[in-house]
């Protein structure tokens, strides 16, 4: 049995530098994560994927955001324009039924953009509730403001990526729909009571089925801990007890909410219990030694599907779906800082 070590680590450009190829090799990191500054078109990205299974093997897990709306890697001139979440969810309680259709649609064309270049996992969707007054960092990334709009337009949305069999990485456990101020540069504290988060906020994260995968949320519970959750052991036996048996990945160990050295950001959340530590950002040496950190390969992968993407004429009659939600103007315009999405 082949064996990786548990963590996910970004890389530098649009193909493996010489470095990035030895110590991939050398290393073996469970999988890879993609961001803007990977990506210039569908057959470089496909390329670059083929570069990464020929290092890592066919079962590599290669993840990317792709939600739809303000947080799309794959995007103009190559790649349409999706609607946001939020979009959908605004659709969807005009009409519900082409609501449920047009989720669905969003994950299969998301699906289908991914598996055409060998991408493995989205991650999305987001299950935080839209929170009306908080942080915008979730804003209309959000389907709704109550898990009775958040939960079946999510699972529409993962079973339309499963059609295309790519994975859904759901988002951000258990919840961070009520942050005031964004994990990217500090930590969130979530003052809310247990009692009120576990009747609304956590709801989604109990009941979605379709993946076993999810991400943390970087903010501070006070009624738990008062380390980020992601590098908080008593956290962490709290979200398994209340959560069930999910593979939980962490949101990227780079961001300004977690502290410490590399070591110690990428020990403290494997040792929290976290299954896999997500590095995404930094210099070759820095994200090598962010590898390295993560202690020996002890973790197999899952077995590997052969991805599936969509004919062209299936993704225009999507597309055309999907251009009903575009006519809904989103009222809410958030002050929102772009760069922070780029990577």
């Amino acid at each position: 049995m082949n064996l990786y070590r548990p963590i996910v680590v970004g890389l530098s450009g649009q193909a493996l530098s010489a470095s990035e190829v030895s110590w991939l090799h050398e290393l073996r990191p469970y999988g890879v994560i993609l961001f803007s500054r990977n990506i210039e078109n569908q057959t470089q990205l496909k390329a670059l994927c083929a570069s990464i299974r020929e290092i890592l093997g066919k079962d590599v897990m290669i993840i990317i955001d792709q939600e739809g709306g303000r947080v799309q890697r794959l995007k103009n001139p190559n790649w349409p324009a999706l609607p946001s979440a939020l979009d959908i969810g605004k659709y969807w309680r005009r009409h519900q039924f082409a609501g449920l259709e047009a989720a669905n649609s969003l994950g299969q064309v998301i699906g289908s953009q991914l598996a055409e270049v060998g991408i493995t996992h989205a991650a999305a969707p987001v299950l935080d509730l839209h929170i009306i007054g908080a942080d915008p960092v979730i804003g209309d990334r959000s389907f709704g403001t109550t898990p009775a709009e958040v939960i079946p337009l999510a699972t529409a949305f993962i079973d339309g990526l499963s059609r295309c069999s790519v994975g859904a990485i759901v988002k951000h456990i258990p919840g961070m729909g009520r942050v005031q101020s964004d994990s990217h540069d500090e930590l969130p504290v979530i003052p809310t009571s247990i009692n009120e988060l576990s009747q609304s906020d956590w709801i989604p994260f109990q009941v979605i089925s379709g993946t076993r995968w999810a991400m943390t949320a970087h903010v501070v519970i006070p009624e738990w801990d008062t380390l980020p959750i992601t590098t908080s052991t008593k956290a962490m036996q709290h979200i398994r007890e209340t959560f069930g048996d999910w593979l939980i990945i962490s949101d990227c160990l780079t961001m300004g909410a977690i502290t410490g050295t590399i070591t110690e950001r990428v020990q403290n959340t494997l040792n929290a219990g976290v299954d896999l530590a997500l590095f995404s950002n930094g210099s070759d040496e820095e994200r090598r030694t962010a590898v390295e950190s993560s202690g020996k390969p002890r973790i197999s992968r899952d077995n590997s599907i052969p991805l599936s993407p969509l004919s062209n004429s299936d993704i225009q009659r999507l597309l055309m779906k999907l251009n009903r939600v575009a006519r809904i103007h989103d009222e809410i315009d958030p002050t929102w800082d772009q760069s922070s999405y780029e990577g």
